[in-house]
């Protein structure tokens, strides 16, 4: 008997499993996976798209340019060789028609095509400054018709043309120091690896007169933060006049003359200015201060961590592809392919470099067009590799 039962719950465990699946997932316009989310100053809020005009703080959002987007999805997981043999999308301006199965706005039919990708809007011009719904369904070889995918929304800009590149929303990550050290009083927190970003710290005061020293780096000396690193590598030191009680204090970064020049890519204001570090030191402070207390904001391109792995017999090999893959994500601070932080300026055989290596580790193709779309308007050197 109790044999029987465990097969039973297993067979309902995988038929469950199997059933939830059949449907598309991963659903993009314009290749933008975020259309339906809502940030605040580089985070994801709770705010959903059709409450936006009722948002007190200002809110950031991807917006669709085209008229005509292409749409995106991944076919539902029916087993090997599964082929997709017809889709049906619907559009709609209203939740409440889409989730009845209906695309007042467009409704494809039934379409005999095995394209997923880049697959056109054919309905009527989209109107600027209106929120939409979609959603698709498909026939595969392995199972049949699927279920229809979740709706996913996506919001139009003011000014639209038939065709006009999108991007998505940087982000910011919130990280504490791996670890922790002190000497002499001087406090060093190790983040493991750089990362373009910003500076958060706990810090108290029983008076109004204690000032505090923190300085940010991407190099170490002699268990120190090192002030002269040479070249372009990152360094800055700011004094902190404390407040009276416990306060959260944001380190402003230092504008550098040179990467901010207008050929430049500017950080967005809802982000602000960055730098890469991976160190951050506190002087001049005889208070507890621990690891919670200290937090990077670290700017990036919206990310997915889970979309590749890799792991081999060999460590050296494992930590190069781990190196690959967060440069990636780190060097994405802009929304542009850049050099670095030197210049910030995007350059044609970089670009490539990037573009070909974030397609290895990310299912994420706008910020290859949207560098690819810049350097069209801004070009800068040719080629200098062997493509």
């Amino acid at each position: 008997m109790k044999r029987r039962v465990r097969f039973v719950v297993y067979f309902v465990i995988i038929f469950v499993s199997v059933y939830a699946q059949n449907n598309p997932t991963g659903l993009m316009i314009d290749l933008l996976k975020n259309t339906d989310r809502v940030f605040i100053g580089g985070y994801h809020s709770s705010i959903e798209q059709k409450d936006i005009g009722s948002a007190i703080e200002p809110v950031q959002t991807a917006k669709i340019l085209s008229e005509y987007p292409v749409l995106s999805w991944i076919i539902p997981d029916n087993g090997r060789n599964t082929i997709q043999s017809a889709y049906r999308i619907i559009v709609s301006d209203s939740l409440h028609l889409v989730q009845k199965g209906i695309g007042n706005i467009w409704d494809s039919g039934i379409v005999n095509s095995n394209k997923s990708i880049s697959v056109a809007y054919i309905g009527n011009p989209l109107q600027p400054n209106k929120l939409y719904c979609w959603k698709v369904k498909v026939i595969t070889n392995n199972g049949g018709e699927s279920e229809w995918s979740d709706i996913k929304s996506f919001r139009t800009g003011k000014d639209l043309r038939p065709y006009q590149f999108s991007s998505e929303i940087l982000v910011k990550s919130a990280e504490n120091p791996v670890t922790s050290s002190i000497k002499d009083d001087i406090r060093l927190f190790d983040f493991g690896k750089a990362a373009f970003g910003q500076l958060l710290v706990r810090l108290t005061s029983e008076t109004e007169n204690d000032t505090v020293i923190v300085n940010l780096g991407e190099k170490v000396k002699d268990g120190r933060v090192d002030a002269r690193p040479g070249g372009t590598i990152r360094y800055q030191t700011h004094k902190l006049a404390l407040l009276k009680g416990t306060h959260l204090y944001r380190i402003k970064i230092h504008k550098d003359r040179r990467n901010t020049l207008d050929v430049a890519v500017k950080m967005p204001d809802y982000i602000g200015e960055v730098m890469p570090f991976r160190y951050a030191e506190v002087l001049n402070y005889n208070r507890k201060l621990e690891k919670p207390d200290v937090v990077r904001e670290s700017v990036h391109y919206p990310f997915d961590e889970s979309a590749s792995y890799f792991h081999s017999d060999n460590d050296i090999l494992n930590q190069i592809w781990e190196m690959c893959k967060y440069t990636m994500k780190a060097t994405s601070f802009t929304g542009i392919y850049v050099d670095g932080d030197r210049e910030r300026i995007p350059y044609e055989a970089d670009i490539i470099i990037n573009q070909l290596s974030h397609y290895g580790v990310d299912r994420e193709y706008s910020i290859a067009r949207k560098s690819l779309e810049h350097i069209l308007e801004k070009p800068t050197w040719p080629t200098e590799w062997i493509l």
